[in-house]
């Protein structure tokens, strides 16, 4: 028969408890870290919420200020246009008037 070495056996069994003891303790800090990190998240998430809720908030006051500024330069433009009407066809007149010299209806002359 052959001998039974109780103490390869009990060194074998000590290494066993041990290595189940040692993952057991790696487990548990892994669980106690991603809980951690789990809430920092939630919170940094709460966070980024809030400040994304803010930046809208102040995005849609700036919109709305643009509204009315581009309404305002809309009208103004549009008095510009009106203008440029007036003083073009003010000019085609004059223009008119400086080539034919002699076809002045208002009975005024410069020369002659």
């Amino acid at each position: 028969m052959t001998k039974i070495n109780y103490g390869i056996i009990t060194g074998l069994a000590v290494q066993l408890i041990v290595f189940i003891w040692f993952f057991s303790a790696q487990n548990h800090k892994i669980e106690i870290l991603y809980d951690k990190f789990e809430k920092e998240n939630e919170a940094d998430v709460i966070e980024n919420q809030v400040k994304m809720k803010l930046d809208l908030e102040n995005i849609i006051i700036d919109v709305k200020e643009l509204r009315k500024v581009v309404k305002k330069l809309k009208s103004k433009d549009q008095i510009l246009i009106n203008q440029n009407e007036v003083i073009t066809s003010d000019h085609q007149r004059l223009f008119q008037i400086l080539e034919n010299p002699n076809s002045n209806t208002s009975g005024y002359s410069y020369g002659g």
